[in-house]
């Protein structure tokens, strides 16, 4: 039968403005290797057809990783992936019937303009050859104090922003004190970042989402490779696998807690990290099935009774251990019949979080099992003149855990003083359902695509309604406009429901969206965006009860500065230490600026981003106040050179406004004798401004093995001391700052199979 083209319904891929850049390709049968004529080949939002001798040439094809689908009569649809400038050599699979495939004109829908492929993390300056942290570098993300893990989009909270692999939640992005992200970068094959503005496909979250996607391993032969860094080791293989298809197997391991204790360091605790991915998917790329993992450990290095390790008093202190492991399990299976292509992704896992202290003769801690069984499916089909998707999103979860503490302050006990052991134990439902058409008009130069996510968040047994739209214009001179509006909901924490608190109703928060942006590509190399954003945040969790140590003095998140900061930043794996209800709101606003140079012998970017996010807590009273990530100048210059065919060097430069504090007014002794220190206003002062230099030398040699890479990346190489908290005298006469790291270095060799 006829075969007639397929674009809109099958990918789901970035799209932006083009300048003049091709994939080319043979097109082959599998058994005889004769070629393949009249194959359609849809890259992006472009597509061509094979000549008698199976070639194809797709042409306008924008920056970043592409999505690849390849189809003719008789035989498999194919799936895979490509960039600017590659060269495809595919083997169809016949299959036995027949198959039409259906033309509808337009283009797939426009995607995230934020993208990081594996050679722009590996080269970049900063960021340690780590795949998240280079995330850092990119408009609208926070900094956060001592490069800690998490990502802040746009004024919202760390916990707000979702991160999927191949299309499974994470959900713990760094291992301990964001040393390092879950996944080594040379397992990655690139990292998209959208800070708001997410499609209906994705939910339960107020942020933004980052999707990172793995490599496929090469089908010809098996190849290892590694990395030997300063803190861990890594190795990599990949090779031939079954149905035609190739293996990804990694793991890394740090050795600083091995170094600790073989050298005697006069430390006090020693963290230790690993991860391990193992990946395989079908030569066709209709299956694939993925299990990765991660493990953090902390523990006592020196006795405990030695009162000068490392400065800290650990006298009273007996035994202490912090555990926190996740693993995830899915399996993906996608396909296309006519005019309708499905995808199919369940997954299981466990996450695991134990610490636990003896303090004093008294045992502390918590411990907090999650079981989730998810399940991701999208089905998308022509209709009504363009392209419609529906999906599932949800899954089943049980939570349990034990807390062994003084809980915080409640309306049952405003003032507990004692330790109480408690549990708990429940299975949770979420559901999430959306549709998604798109429509294209004037030859394809403009899309409007209305969405509507309906959810059930089961620990609030909550109804939410989210209608969410955007519109994508193509001008003249490879210029694009975007606008989005939406409304977005995340459920509350399971910590939330601490037995202690009682039987009681926490609802999720919610957001609403709008953002305009401009994005032109100037030649075939270059590429500006503005983005202007606003936020609208209601139902946030908020201190509903007041604690008795004062705010300034570390008393709750409002303290800003360092401790106000890891609270955010750890409020999904420990929960927040306090009584909260959904009684908070807020908004955030700003302009992102980058300006991007993607390929040549100078690469690297310029961004900018003027934001502010601003909170109100009514028990605090009326007024709003800045987020303690409030940033409202943020400037990042990254910028990498090839000097000749085995060197590279590059730098960074990152300033950013300093984070928000609220300041001690005076102080005053109780009766007790004890200073007690008085509140100023809230987050109304400010850390002084951060400014860091880093840079990146890379030697290259290419051998039968691979091309071995010696870098060292070296952040702030000047030693600036940079403040990231205020601490206190007794008496709160006089203050000093914790500054943040040091010149700190990175030096490494990797063998890149």
């Amino acid at each position: 039968m006829r075969s007639i083209a397929v674009v809109a319904v099958i990918l789901a891929a970035p799209t932006v403005a083009h300048a003049e850049r091709a994939v080319t390709g043979t097109v082959v049968d599998d058994a005889s290797g004769m070629p393949v004529p009249g194959a359609l080949v849809a890259i992006g939002a472009a597509e061509a057809a094979t000549d008698d001798d199976g070639k194809f040439r797709v042409a306008d094809v924008p920056f970043g990783r592409l999505e690849v689908v390849i189809i003719a009569d008789g035989y498999q649809a194919y799936f895979g992936s490509a960039r600017v400038g590659a060269s495809l050599a595919v083997r169809l699979a016949p299959e036995s019937g027949t198959n039409e495939v259906i033309h509808v004109s337009g283009r797939v829908p426009a995607g995230p303009p934020l993208h990081l492929d594996t050679e722009q993390i590996r080269t970049q300056p900063g960021a340690g050859n780590d795949v998240l942290r280079a995330l850092q570098s990119m408009p609208g993300v926070a900094r956060t104090p001592f490069g800690l893990g998490g990502l802040a989009l746009r004024g919202t909270a760390p916990r707000d922003t979702k991160v999927y692999l191949d299309g499974i939640e994470v959900p713990l992005l760094y291992h301990f004190g964001g040393i390092a992200s879950f996944m080594p970068t040379g397992a990655v094959d690139q990292v998209t970042l959208e800070p708001g503005g997410a499609s209906v496909r994705y939910g339960r979250g107020l942020g933004g989402v980052a999707v990172v996607t793995s490599r496929t391993g090469r089908r010809d032969r098996w190849r290892v490779g590694g990395e030997v860094s300063l803190i861990h080791a890594a190795a990599i293989a990949e090779g031939p696998g079954p149905l035609k298809g190739g293996w990804l197997i990694a793991a890394r391991r740090s050795y600083f807690d091995a170094i600790e204790e073989a050298a005697q360091l006069d430390l006090t605790l020693a963290p230790r990290y690993a991860d391990a991915q193992v990946r395989w998917e079908s030569g066709d790329g209709r299956w694939m099935a993925i299990l990765f993992a991660s493990d953090d450990k902390l523990r006592l290095l020196r006795d405990p009774n030695d009162t000068g390790a490392g400065g800290v008093d650990t006298s009273n202190v007996k035994s202490f251990l912090y555990t926190s492991r996740f693993a995830r399990l899915g399996v993906r299976y996608r396909a296309v019949r006519g005019a309708t292509s499905v995808t199919v992704l369940p997954s299981i896992g466990v996450d695991d979080v134990n610490a636990r202290a003896n303090h004093e003769d008294i045992d502390k801690g918590m411990h907090k099992t999650t079981v989730p069984l998810s399940l991701r499916a999208d089905v998308a089909t022509a209709l009504a003149g363009g392209t419609l998707s529906v999906g599932f999103d949800g899954g089943w979860q049980r939570h349990t855990y034990d807390m062994v503490n003084t809980p915080p302050p409640s309306p049952m006990d405003p003032s507990p003083d004692m330790v109480v052991s408690r549990s708990l134990t429940r299975w949770v439902a979420d559901a999430g359902v959306y549709a998604e058409q798109s429509w294209f008009f004037a030859n394809d130069k403009i899309e409007i695509r209305p969405g509507l996510r309906g959810d059930h968040f089961g620990l609030s047994d909550q109804w939410t309604l989210d209608p969410r739209i955007v519109i994508h214009e193509e001008l003249p001179h490879s210029i694009t406009l975007t606008q989005s509006l939406g409304r977005y909901h995340a459920p509350p924490l399971v910590t939330d429901f601490d037995p202690i608190f009682g039987e009681r109703v926490m609802l999720g928060s919610a957001a609403t969206q709008v953002a305009v942006g401009f994005k032109s590509i100037i030649g075939d190399d270059k590429e500006f965006s503005a983005t202007a954003y606003y936020q609208d945040l209601r139902e946030l969790p908020v201190d509903a009860i007041s604690s008795a140590t004062p705010t300034s003095a570390n008393g709750g998140t409002e303290s800003g500065g360092l401790l106000g900061i890891s609270r955010e930043l750890v409020d999904t794996q420990f929960g927040s230490y306090s009584y909260r209800e959904a009684i908070g709101s807020g908004y955030a606003y700003g302009l992102e600026l980058i300006a991007r140079r993607n390929v040549g012998s100078w690469t690297g970017w310029v961004a900018y981003t003027y934001g502010r996010s601003h909170r109100k807590n009514p028990i605090k009273g009326d007024a709003f106040h800045p987020y303690v990530l409030d940033q409202p100048h943020s400037l990042t210059v990254v910028g990498t050179t090839a000097i000749g065919k085995k060197w590279r060097i590059g730098g960074r430069v990152r300033y950013t406004t300093g984070n928000p504090m609220t300041p001690v007014a005076a102080a005053y002794l109780d009766a007790s004798g004890d200073w007690v220190a008085v509140d100023g206003p809230l987050l109304s002062k400010r850390l002084p401004d951060f400014f860091q230099l880093d840079l990146r030398v890379d030697r290259t040699w290419k051998r039968p093995s691979g091309t071995w890479n010696l870098y060292f990346d070296i952040q702030n190489i000047i030693n600036r001391k940079n403040p990231e908290g205020v601490t206190y005298s007794g008496d709160f006469s006089q203050k000093s700052y914790t500054n943040g790291l040091p010149i700190f270095p990175s030096i490494g060799v990797e063998l890149i199979p």
